[in-house]
């Protein structure tokens, strides 16, 4: 009997929530993703890098293809990304927002450094987001899908 009533009080709450403007207005969207690199990868002089095994996409805001998350809300996101570079050289990747270096992560050669950094960052409606080689010459990241990761979550809409 319980559990009755309580299935019967959400049901009853649902359909009061549905269409009504009072439900909407506390109704906060969802924007969260976490994607990862597969294998060992080479990014070009500049280039972006492109995490091609998506865990999580909510909102859809993340690309894998192009390696760009585009904010689909004014709001504060946080980003994060990790790196772990080949022993054969050292990488520093760039956390970019349209154009302009947020943040730079390092990691050096001849050992199995893991750096990361964890931004939180104000961005408006159609404001991108990527990861790029800081450098000209090819960065080489070391990976079998655990090491190199970007992640990018809505804390708050404004």
């Amino acid at each position: 009997m319980q559990t009755f009533c309580v299935v019967f009080c959400l049901i009853l709450v649902l359909n009061f929530c549905e269409g009504s403007t009072f439900c909407a207005e506390y109704k906060k969207p969802v924007v969260a993703f976490t994607a990862k690199l597969s294998s060992d990868t080479t990014i070009s002089g500049h280039g972006v890098v492109k995490y091609d095994h998506v865990l999580t996409n909510w909102g859809g805001a993340y690309n894998s293809q192009t390696g760009i998350f585009t904010a689909p809300y004014d709001g504060l996101y946080t980003i994060s990304c990790t790196l772990m570079a080949q022993t054969s050289n050292s990488v520093h990747l760039q956390i970019v927002r349209h154009g302009k270096k947020m943040s730079i992560l390092y990691s050096a050669s001849k050992t199995f450094p893991q750096s990361g950094q964890t931004l939180h960052l104000l961005l408006n409606k159609g404001d991108r987001v990527w990861i790029q080689n800081h450098n000209l010459h090819t960065a080489k990241l070391h990976d079998h899908g655990s090491y190199n990761l970007f992640s990018g979550l809505l804390v708050t809409d404004l």
